[in-house]
C-alpha cells in the first residue's frame, strides 16, 4: 500500500473530512453547519505544520508528501467547499452563483502558484519563508465565517455582500501583496479568533 499514514497525515485528513463535511451540509441546505465546518478546518489546517513537526526525523520524502498533501486537502477545504457554500447562499440566483466559480479557479490557481514558487525558493535557500505573495486560502474561512454572522441582519443584501467579499478574497489570493509569514504571536492571535468565531457560529445556529 502505497501512502504515509502515520499522526500528521492522519491529521490532515481530518481536516479534509470537515471539508467534505461542509460541501455535504451545504447540499443538505445547513449552511451554519457547513460554515462551522469550513471554519473548523481551518482551525485544523493552522495546527498542520505544528503537528508536522513533533515528529522527529521526517524523511525528505516524507515532508514532501505531506506539502502535497496538504495542498490538495486545502483544494477541498478552501477551494470546493466555499464555492458549495457560496453557490448554496446565493441559490436562485444564477449570476452570484456564476461569479463564486471565480472564487474556486483564483483558489486553485493560487495554491499551483505557492508550490511552484516555494519549490524554486527552496532550491536557493533554506528555512521558513518571510513572506507570502498573494493572500493564502486558509484565512478565507474566516473572512467569510465573519461576514456570515451577519446573514439574518442583512437580509435580501446578505448574498450580494457575501459574493462580494468572496471575489475580494479571491482578487487578494491572485494579487502580488506579500503578507508577511506569521510569527508565534500572530499565529496565536489567529488561532483565538478562529475558536471565538467557531463558538459565535455554534451559537448562532442552534
Amino acid at each position: 500500500m502505497i501512502g504515509i499514514f502515520d499522526f500528521t497525515s492522519l491529521f490532515t485528513f481530518l481536516g479534509t473530512m470537515c471539508g467534505l463535511f461542509s460541501i455535504y451540509f451545504s447540499f443538505q441546505g445547513n449552511l451554519g453547519l457547513a460554515m462551522i465546518l469550513l471554519v473548523l478546518a481551518s482551525f485544523v489546517d493552522s495546527m498542520d505544520g505544528f503537528v508536522a513537526r513533533l515528529k522527529k526525523n521526517r524523511t525528505e520524502f516524507e515532508k514532501k508528501y505531506g506539502v502535497q498533501l496538504d495542498s490538495l486537502s486545502d483544494v477541498v477545504c478552501f477551494g470546493v467547499a466555499p464555492l458549495f457554500l457560496a453557490f448554496h447562499v446565493n441559490d436562485g440566483n444564477m449570476i452570484l452563483q456564476g461569479l463564486s466559480f471565480l472564487y474556486f479557479f483564483a483558489a486553485i490557481s493560487r495554491l499551483t502558484w505557492f508550490n511552484v514558487e516555494e519549490e524554486e525558493r527552496r532550491k536557493k535557500e533554506s528555512g521558513s519563508r518571510k513572506y507570502y505573495t498573494g493572500l493564502p486560502v486558509t484565512p478565507s474561512s474566516l473572512i467569510l465565517g465573519t461576514i456570515f454572522l451577519l446573514r439574518d441582519v442583512l437580509g435580501n443584501i446578505f448574498p450580494y455582500l457575501y459574493t462580494a467579499i468572496l471575489l475580494c478574497v479571491a482578487f487578494l489570493q491572485l494579487s502580488k501583496l506579500q503578507v508577511p509569514h506569521m510569527q508565534k504571536k500572530g499565529q496565536t492571535v489567529c488561532v483565538i479568533y478562529g475558536l471565538l468565531l467557531l463558538i459565535l457560529l455554534i451559537l448562532y445556529s442552534l
